[in-house]
């Protein structure tokens, strides 16, 4: 007998037999939720690239998604149907950083179609090596189609309600109005300056420094903006700020801008980039100091650069970065892929992250930022001339040519290696 009719005897003596494929399936898929997750996330990224240009959206993204797909498959392996199914928290959380983000509900409920679609094609691909007879494949297709349509109708129907609500919150709020008006500030619209420090409390006419805060969240409860505020207040009294602009920007990130009588010396804030208390769980970008309306944008412009420069390079927490330190490695990181290929044909074996290795590149660094003085190098390293002499030696091995060779292109790529890989 085929198995294409003992199938239809089965079938026809069990009208449950879809359920059990069903079952089985999720069951033999479910150990792949995490790799499922994050194709299903790059699918939905390739299309909106705009969900993944920071850590908070992206983040947000594969929670969101990972909360949803585990809740299918886990329902798909129980037997389970969508009623009185409620959302996940990632997906509702989601839901408020759109909000916060100033993303429409459109682009939160195209997210959910191109999910949909993506969990769609698995599931459908899955079913057909499960099923022979095409018959059969179109009941167990259609059963399992309405579950997923079900699931999402009931799901981004919830989501939707909570965004509205969240939108209403959120528009009536103070942080609301300081948010869209600094938008309006960084995308150069007319305004009246008076208006405009009459609403954030502060004078766009004078000298600004832009930081940029981000965090993680512990849990769901925690108020994280909160504690952002604390810390962004904390930093900007240690800097000896006069007046401080905060302003919230989504759940994880802080905007803040600073005027200063005198700025802060390089040692005040090494001090201060050292106080991991201080920074305990933040990253903290900053721009050059600049003047007026244009310097307020021109500085957060550059403390955005920084802090996309530190998530391509992987930079962890607790850390304090200005633009001013990293302006060369920011402009030449644009292209990362690029910039690695340079790093690795202009240092060779230099770029080894082994702890031997990074002391010779830091020596050679330091030589070359003291166009070549070893004297002067040895020094400000703390160590005698002739471990500088060794050094460099040793690094004109691994390069494979004399350090005066391609010094321009050997000293850009130490500096651009030291941005990315810190």
């Amino acid at each position: 007998m085929s198995t294409r009719v003992a199938l239809k005897q089965s079938a026809a003596q069990d009208h449950e037999w879809h359920d059990r494929i069903r079952r089985q399936t999720a069951v033999e898929l479910r150990p792949s939720l995490d790799r499922m997750v994050a194709e299903c996330c790059a699918y939905i990224q390739e299309s909106m690239p705009e969900l993944d240009v920071d850590e908070e959206l992206a983040e947000g993204l594969y929670q969101s998604t990972y909360d949803n797909l585990e809740r299918i498959f886990d329902m798909l392996a129980e037997g389970q149907d969508v009623g009185g199914t409620t959302a996940p928290p990632g997906a509702i959380r989601y839901a408020e950083t759109m909000v916060r983000r100033g993303t429409p509900l459109a682009s939160l409920l195209r997210a959910y179609r191109l999910g949909t679609m993506w969990t769609w094609t698995l599931w459908r691909r899955e079913i057909i090596t499960r099923i022979d007879d095409p018959d059969l494949l179109m009941e167990a297709v259609d059963h399992s189609m309405s579950f997923v349509f079900d699931y999402v109708d009931a799901v981004s129907e919830q989501v939707t309600e909570e965004y509205a609500k969240q939108r209403e919150t959120w528009a009536r709020s103070a942080a609301a109005l300081r948010h869209e008006t600094v938008e309006q500030v960084l995308a150069g619209e007319p305004l009246d300056l008076d208006v405009v420090a009459a609403r954030l409390g502060y004078d766009l006419r004078a000298d600004h420094v832009a930081f940029i805060l981000t965090t993680r969240a512990a849990d769901d409860a925690e108020d994280v903006v909160a504690r952002l505020e604390t810390q962004g207040q904390a930093l900007a009294g240690r800097l000896g700020a006069r007046r401080t602009l905060l302003v919230p920007d989504g759940r994880t990130r802080l905007w803040m801008w600073c005027t200063f009588d005198e700025c802060p010396s390089d040692e005040v804030v090494a001090e201060v980039s050292a106080d991991r208390t201080l920074l305990d769980g933040i990253v903290v970008t900053t721009g050059m100091k600049g003047a007026g309306r244009e310097g307020f944008t021109t500085s957060h412009e550059e403390a955005l650069h920084v802090k996309e420069l530190l998530r391509v390079g992987g930079r962890h927490q607790g850390h304090l970065v200005r633009y001013e330190k990293v302006a060369v490695a920011s402009l030449l990181a644009s292209d990362l892929p690029r910039a690695r290929r340079f790093i690795a044909q202009e240092l060779g074996d230099l770029a080894a992250g082994d702890d031997a290795t990074r002391r010779v590149r830091a020596t050679v660094t330091v030589l070359l930022e003291e166009s070549g003085r070893a004297t002067v190098a040895a020094k400000r390293l703390g160590i005698h001339q002739n471990t500088v002499s060794y050094r460099v030696r040793q690094a004109e091995r691994l390069l494979g040519h004399p350090l005066s060779e391609r010094r321009y292109e050997v000293e850009t790529a130490l500096r651009l290696l030291r941005a990315i890989d810190a």
